[in-house]
């Protein structure tokens, strides 16, 4: 008698679904991509400009999303990982500020190029939106002396 009640309690409070597949699927994380970086940067010249920083902001969302640098030949080739929603694909600037430049001392004006993201691997999850790389050609123009 006392297992008919106990059963009986347990079905009202819920506890047969404890276990089954029914309800929602519950996730954790946040969304996240990898984004490759391909950057050259030179002067007016030709000339590799090296040890450049450059920052890597989303034009939809406008906000900084990354900064990378330049080796000393005026190259980068990075792998990041930005736990973002990632929209680099509608557009996003790659930006040259002088004041973050201090090794250059001056030497070039503040620049940016936007540039599209491919999409070059496809997200395996809800949270995991792929690879994306983006390769960036920036001039930079000497200032006025």
């Amino acid at each position: 008698m006392f297992k008919k009640i106990l059963v009986g309690v347990m079905a009202v409070l819920g506890f047969s679904a404890c276990g089954s597949n029914h309800g929602p699927k519950v996730e954790y994380g946040c969304p996240h991509a990898t984004l490759k970086v391909n950057a050259t940067v030179v002067d007016e010249d030709g000339n590799p400009v090296g040890n450049t920083k450059l920052l890597l902001r989303d034009l939809e969302k406008n906000h900084d999303l990354v900064q990378v640098e330049t080796g000393e030949d005026g190259t980068v080739s990075d792998t990041l990982q930005l736990f973002a929603d990632l929209r680099l694909t509608s557009g996003a600037n790659v930006v040259y500020y002088s004041e973050d430049n201090k090794e250059h001392s001056g030497k070039f004006k503040d620049d940016s190029v936007t540039v599209k993201a491919e999409q070059v691997k496809e997200g395996a999850g809800t949270w995991e939106k792929g690879t994306y790389e983006i390769n960036v050609n920036l001039k930079l123009t000497k200032k006025a002396e």
